[in-house]
């Protein structure tokens, strides 16, 4: 087999493999980004200083603060600080576009299934629910009602994107390289 049958083998190899992994993680249904309680971002829908409230999927009711946050058209963020200073973070997600095949993938992530946000005080809609802990900090503050957001970092899919790219170029330079000697 001469060098450029075996560099060729290689090449389309590496390029079959890349575009299944790039296609099969584009492929999967990759929830959007929220903010930290610690940090929080967006308009404030609602806040109450005191109070009791409830949280997706855990049957105790806390005492405390409670703040939603507008992140997007499609999402909010809960954040409450318990009178025990113990934060429970909770996403909403707005899921009218996924199908339930997606949406049961979501659910082994952790995710809670709230087939109507009416409950919570939501649109009417369906919506996919996550809480985390956070640490709550002291109460009080000024501001209003927006708070600013930090800058965007990218995701996975453009790094495998600029890899495969990458490697593309390379292969490429190489070949080209070997077919002038």
């Amino acid at each position: 087999m001469s060098r450029k049958t075996f560099y060729l083998q290689i090449f389309i190899f590496f390029f079959l493999f890349l575009t299944i992994l790039v296609s099969s993680v584009f492929g999967i249904v990759n929830p959007p980004d929220f903010p930290s309680c610690v940090n929080p971002q967006g308009s404030v829908v609602t806040s109450y200083s005191t109070g009791t409230h409830g949280v997706p999927g855990v049957a105790t009711a806390y005492q405390g603060s409670d703040t939603v946050y507008k992140v997007s058209n499609e999402n909010l963020s809960q954040c409450l600080c318990t009178e025990n200073n113990e934060g429970i973070q909770t996403n909403w997600w707005k899921v009218s576009s996924l199908t339930s095949q997606e949406i049961e993938s979501l659910k082994t992530q952790g995710w809670i299934f709230i087939p109507d946000g009416s409950a919570w005080g939501l649109d009417s809609s369906a919506y996919l629910a996550k809480n985390s802990n956070y640490s709550c900090r002291g109460r009080g503050g000024i501001g209003g009602g927006e708070v600013l957001g930090l800058a965007a970092t990218g995701n996975i899919k453009t790094i495998y994107a600029l890899f495969s790219l990458g490697f593309l170029s390379l292969t490429i330079g190489y070949l080209l390289r070997q077919k002038q000697t």
